[in-house]
């Protein structure tokens, strides 16, 4: 998740998410809406998959921006007010969720789940 996607107000409490990992970066590669500094939070969550991406659904800002997660068969990607998930490995899905993802103004380059 990066913090910089989130609402202003939104707020993530421990029966949410878990801190896994936090990391500050620059980025070169950003839309005119996005800062060129993200905090990138790795996290684990006690929550169902689904509830989870209903809950970043309801928490992101956008355009261009979304959460993308895995479970031990699926990846969850998340945009503002939308959930897609599929298989791994299945090609086909993972194209339709990029191509909605390039209309909703996602840099190629971001699209790395």
């Amino acid at each position: 998740m990066i913090i910089e996607s989130l609402r202003p107000g939104v707020v993530f409490d421990d029966s949410q998410i878990a801190l896994r990992r936090l990391a500050r970066l620059e980025v070169s590669d950003t839309t005119p809406q996005q800062p060129k500094v993200w905090a990138l939070v790795e996290f684990s969550s006690p929550l169902e998959p689904d509830a989870l991406a209903s809950l970043f659904a309801a928490a992101l800002v956008g355009p261009g921006w979304y959460v993308n997660f895995d479970t031990d068969d699926q990846t969850f990607v998340v945009f503002p007010g939308r959930v897609f998930r599929y298989g791994h490995g299945d090609e086909q899905r993972r194209g339709e969720v990029m191509a909605y993802a390039r209309r909703e103004g996602v840099p190629e380059s971001q699209l790395d789940w």
